[in-house]
């Protein structure tokens, strides 16, 4: 006779063993990313000392940790499956995605905790020079999780689940039935219910995805927005057009204009301080500027698919001293994505991207002069000459205007996407709805709207918590804060602070303030008086049990105008 009892028992022992073991897998993962993170942290500081230009002073850096939180807390907290990034060029996205795989492989929570074996770092971009410097700058668990275009068909992406797919550049190569497009579709992960069902989720960054954004805002609560911080230290486009570095360009087809160029803004700009110069060249300007070098006694260099400088070129230009003005001429290098090392920024001149009649300004915005942004604003503002940075000054302000304000009634062109005084006109891509399986689609804001409400895209707003003060501090300075705050006590030792009221405050009535209906709610600044990306926030400190001082905590909420008033 069958013991049923014993039977329960035995099936009992099974599955409390069976789930130990579950739980005791996921925490040897855990520990194995994070001995992989230590190991690259390092090494990438080994390298920083012994000079390495590709080495950073910090694996890590605190704005890419900051917004991988905030990554990690939209989908822990919100359920959404897609998080699209839109960052400055060379603010650092690197960084930021392996922040985000860590935190993500590493999360304490077991049914949320990505396993590492399903993390891809992929993008449609043709550039197997991205490929390989993510490998080496990452740990050595992501290291064969990441593929550039034409590695794609190896991502192995079919029956992937509880995982983590970053797509990096994503306006590039995600037209309908591209390579990543059909990877994507096959692998059947491009279906609402497939990514609940298998719990996974998506990263979308670039510095150009005008275009991808009005798709993903079709997509509602499954998708949100956020902009990566920009660091004080970190100089961009604008600051340039500002400064007068960012000039028009102009076409360098004849003799007289490429005389023009390299006698205006190489010779005459820097005399005998010799610089390295770059042009971006067609069939029929490489021969003009080439010509002109000859006749004004400057050393031409072509780097293109075909002719590329060799390490020792580049040692000899970047590095070693200069005894004339040297001209790059390029050709499909030097685009978005590729970085150049702060050490050899300092010896480019004037550059020159290539004149088009119709223009792009994605392409513009990702060329010559995003190359040449990043981490150095302390050396320009400390008299370092560079530039002019010759470009369509039209197309970088438009894209300053759109970066800001994706939805307002501003214009931006790219290929596939033309948007005039805020209409639109766009070709699918790979993210359009009737490319998304199981979506139930939001309609596109009306720009001819005039509702004034404060939540209808003007702002984003976000909050952290932190159990002590000085991560709580240090946070809210990426949001405004210049000053600690100094929290008086009541008689009975409890910190007080002001909302609507002064006094003990529960850490539940802070977090109302993160829901409620006024966006603009008790903030150290109005709304009306903040300028497009700037913040206003509020420090609090309160208690999760509010007659227990041992559960002091501290919140900081900030909002960020992402646009002007319609």
């Amino acid at each position: 006779m069958v013991n049923f009892h014993k039977l329960i028992i035995i099936n009992s022992v099974t599955n409390i063993c069976n789930m130990n073991n579950e739980s005791d897998i996921i925490a040897a993962r855990r520990e194995s990313v994070i001995q992989a993170y230590n190991s690259a942290k390092a090494e990438n500081h080994l390298r920083y000392l012994e000079g390495d230009v590709k080495a950073t002073e910090e694996y890590i850096f605190e704005n890419q940790k900051w917004d991988a939180n905030r990554i990690v807390q939209a989908f822990f907290d919100d359920e959404c499956r897609v998080v699209s990034v839109s960052k400055k060029t060379k603010v650092g996205m690197d960084g930021l995605m392996i922040q985000l795989a860590i935190l993500m492989t590493t999360h304490p929570n077991d049914s949320f905790v990505v396993n590492p074996a399903n993390v891809r770092i992929i993008t449609g971009m043709s550039n197997a020079g991205w490929e390989k410097d993510m490998k080496e700058k990452s740990p050595n668990c992501f290291k064969s999780k990441i593929f550039h275009h034409g590695q794609l068909q190896k991502a192995n992406l079919n029956q992937i689940t509880n995982g983590l797919i970053i797509i990096d550049e994503i306006d590039t190569g995600d037209k309908e039935y591209q390579v990543l497009h059909n990877v994507l579709k096959n692998a059947g992960v491009l279906d609402v219910n497939h990514m609940v069902n298998n719990n996974n989720r998506f990263m979308f960054a670039s510095a150009t995805m005008i275009k991808e954004l009005y798709d993903l805002y079709r997509w509602g609560e499954l998708h949100k927005w956020v902009q990566m911080t920009i660091p004080p230290n970190y100089i961009g486009q604008n600051d340039f057009l500002n400064m007068g570095i960012i000039k028009e360009f102009y076409h360098l087809n004849s003799p007289e204009n490429a005389d023009r160029w390299i006698q205006e803004d190489i010779i005459d700009n820097y005399g005998i301080e010799y610089r390295v110069n770059i042009v971006r060249v067609n069939n029929k300007s490489v021969n003009a500027i080439h010509n002109a070098c000859i006749r004004n006694g400057l050393n031409f260099y072509n780097n293109t698919s075909t002719d590329r400088l060799s390490d020792e070129d580049i040692k000899m230009l970047f590095v070693e001293p200069l005894n004339c003005h040297i001209v790059i001429a390029i050709k499909g290098f030097l685009r978005r994505a590729n970085y150049i090392p702060n050490k050899w920024k300092m010896r480019i001149g004037a550059t020159h991207e290539l004149y088009t009649k119709v223009v792009d300004n994605s392409v513009q915005v990702q060329g010559l002069p995003g190359r040449t942004t990043g981490y150095w604003r302390h050396l320009i503002e400390s008299g370092h000459k560079t530039g002019p940075y010759r470009t369509s000054v039209k197309a970088i302000e438009e894209y300053e205007t759109t970066f800001n304000d994706p939805f307002g009634r501003n214009s931006y062109q790219t290929a596939g996407f033309k948007k005039k005084n805020g209409r639109i006109k766009s070709d699918p891509t790979m993210l359009s709805v009737r490319n998304i399986v199981g979506i139930i689609p939001l309609d596109l804001p009306d720009n001819n709207n005039n509702n004034n409400n404060n939540n209808n895209g003007e702002f984003e707003r976000g909050y952290r918590e932190f159990d002590n003060q000085t991560d709580n501090e240090t946070y809210a300075t990426m949001y405004g804060a210049q000053r600690a705050t100094n929290y008086e006590t009541n008689e009975l030792g409890f910190k007080i602070c002001s909302t609507t009221t002064l006094g003990v405050h529960s850490l539940d009535e802070i977090l109302k303030f993160t829901t409620t209906a006024n966006v603009g709610s008790n903030l150290n600044k109005r709304l009306a008086d903040l300028n497009v990306g700037e913040c206003a926030h509020r420090r609090y400190v309160c208690y999760k049990d509010i007659n227990d001082k041992n559960t002091e905590c501290f919140v900081t909420i900030w909002v960020k105008r992402l646009r002007e008033a319609i």
